[in-house]
C-alpha cells in the first residue's frame, strides 16, 4: 500500500469538504470507500460525490457492501459497517485497488467486558489463541451468546492479551487499501498513532488549506488562524469548598470504584454537578449533557427521583450529531490509558501520552455539543488534571499570551 496520510486539523475546518473535493477531482482516476460514523454524513457525501451505499440491517449491509466492492462501486459506509470487513472484503479491497477515507478517529484497539469464567469457557471449549496471541474459533457456524467474541475473531481481531480480549483491528484491513487518509484531531495522543506505530505503518501528518475552489488537503501540518474558544468555551467552578478533583488521579475510574454511592466524595460531587445545572440562567433539562464511566453512571444520578439520568452521553460517544443543542455541560471524569492497552504497545517500546490522551477524548465529547455549530457552551470539569488540559487547549488554540492561572474562562468561585 501507500502511505497512510493523517489529515490532523481542528472541528470546522473543513477536513470533510476536502475530502469530498478530493473524491470528486479523482473520480474515474481511483476507487473510494469512505468510512464516517454518522449516518447522515453518509448520505451527504453520496449526494456530493455520486457514491453508493448499502441498505438494510447489519448483516444484510455486509453482504451488499461485498457486492458493492466486487463491481467496484465508489462507496459510503459507516464505522460500524467497517469493523465487520472479513478476509473476503479485504481480498475485494486488495483486488479492486480501492482508496480508503476515514472520516474521525476509528476504534482501533480497545479492551473488551468480560467476566473470567466465560474468559476461561471460551478459551477451553470455543476458541484456539495462536503464538501471535490472535484468537481463532472453532465451530464457523457457531450461534451461541459469545457470537459478539466469533464475529470480532472472524475479522481476525481478537486478541488475547493476559486475562483479558483485546478488540485489535486487523491491520491487514489497512494494509489492503491503495491510500489511506485519516481525517482527525489531536492525533499525537490516540490509540491511532500507538497502532500505526506498532505495526509499522508508513505515515504523513498534514493539515488544511483553501484555495479559490473552497477546502483541500495541504502538503504540510496544519497551521489554522486562532479561534477565540474563550468567548465559546466557558469551564465553571462551583464553590470555594470544592475539594473533590483537586489530586492528580481524583475522578479516574479506579478512584470511581473505590466509592460507593453513599460515599461523601459521591455525595459532594452529586452536589456540585447539581448546583452547576441550576446556575445556569437559561439551563433546562433540553440544554444538560453530563458524562463519566459507564461503571459509575448510577452513582451520580439521584437514586429517588433519577434527576439528570436522561442527560447523559457516554465518555467515549462519537457517532452521533444528536446533542449539538446542548450547552450545559458536565465532564465528570478523569481519563488514562488503558493499563492492559498500554502493556500491549509496551510490548514494543510504544508509549501513550495520558495528558495527550486526555485531553483528545475529553473535546472530542464537548464536540457532540453546541459548540459544533459555534456556540457558546458552558462546562464543568470538577476535575483538576482535566480543566488544566482543556483551559491549556483553549489558551493555545485562541494564541491569547496572558492565560489565568490554570488557563481557560473561568466564572464561579475558586477552587
Amino acid at each position: 500500500m501507500n502511505q497512510i496520510t493523517i489529515v490532523d486539523a481542528r472541528m470546522g475546518r473543513g477536513k470533510s469538504s476536502a475530502a469530498i473535493r478530493h473524491i470528486n477531482e479523482n473520480r474515474g482516476k481511483k476507487r473510494f470507500l469512505y468510512i464516517t460514523p454518522f449516518l447522515d454524513e453518509v448520505d451527504r457525501v453520496c449526494t456530493q460525490c455520486d457514491l453508493e451505499q448499502s441498505e438494510g440491517d447489519t448483516s444484510s449491509k455486509s453482504y451488499e457492501l461485498k457486492l458493492l466492492l466486487h463491481r467496484g462501486e465508489n462507496i459510503a459506509a459507516t464505522h460500524s459497517l467497517f469493523y465487520l470487513m472479513d478476509n473476503e472484503t479485504i481480498n475485494l479491497i486488495r483486488e479492486r485497488k480501492y482508496s480508503l477515507i476515514i472520516d474521525e478517529s476509528i476504534r482501533v484497539v480497545e479492551k473488551l467486558s468480560i467476566s473470567d469464567k466465560d474468559f476461561d469457557l471460551i478459551l477451553d471449549h470455543l476458541a484456539d489463541v495462536g503464538d501471535d496471541g490472535y484468537v481463532t474459533w472453532r465451530d464457523p457456524e457457531y450461534t451461541g451468546r459469545f457470537s459478539v467474541y466469533k464475529r470480532i475473531a472472524d475479522t481476525h481481531s481478537l486478541y488475547k492479551l493476559d486475562h483479558a480480549f483485546i478488540n485489535l483491528l486487523n491491520p491487514d484491513l489497512l494494509r489492503a487499501f491503495r491510500e489511506v487518509h485519516m481525517l482527525t484531531y489531536l492525533f499525537d495522543g490516540q490509540y491511532q498513532k500507538a497502532y500505526l506505530d506498532y505495526f509499522g505503518f508508513d505515515y504523513r501528518v498534514v493539515g488544511i488549506e483553501t484555495d479559490d475552489k473552497g477546502y483541500k488537503f495541504s502538503e504540510h501540518p496544519d497551521n489554522p488562524p486562532p479561534t477565540n474558544y474563550r468567548d465559546l468555551i466557558h469551564i465553571v467552578r462551583i464553590g470555594k469548598d470544592n475539594y473533590i478533583g483537586k489530586n492528580r488521579y481524583d475522578l479516574s475510574k479506579t478512584w470511581f470504584n473505590g466509592r460507593g454511592y453513599d460515599h461523601p466524595d459521591m455525595k459532594a460531587l452529586r452536589a456540585n454537578m447539581r448546583t452547576f445545572f441550576r446556575m445556569q440562567p437559561h439551563g433546562s433539562n433540553s440544554t444538560r449533557l453530563w458524562t463519566c464511566f459507564k461503571s459509575a453512571q448510577y452513582k451520580l444520578v439521584d437514586i429517588k427521583t433519577g434527576r439528570f439520568k436522561n442527560n447523559f452521553l457516554q465518555i467515549r460517544a462519537r457517532a452521533t450529531n444528536a446533542y449539538r443543542e446542548k450547552t450545559d455541560l458536565a465532564y465528570m471524569a478523569n481519563l488514562f490509558v488503558d493499563p492492559n492497552i498500554s502493556k500491549f504497545f509496551a510490548s514494543k517500546g510504544i508509549s501513550i501520552n495520558s495528558d495527550k490522551y486526555a485531553l483528545s477524548e475529553m473535546v472530542q465529547w464537548i464536540w457532540r455539543s453546541a459548540i459544533r455549530d459555534n456556540k457558546p457552551i458552558s462546562i464543568f470539569v470538577p476535575s483538576k488534571r482535566m480543566r488544566t488540559l482543556l483551559s491549556r487547549w483553549v489558551d493555545e488554540s485562541s494564541r491569547i499570551s496572558t492565560p489565568c492561572a490554570e488557563g481557560g474562562s473561568d466564572k464561579g468561585g475558586e477552587n
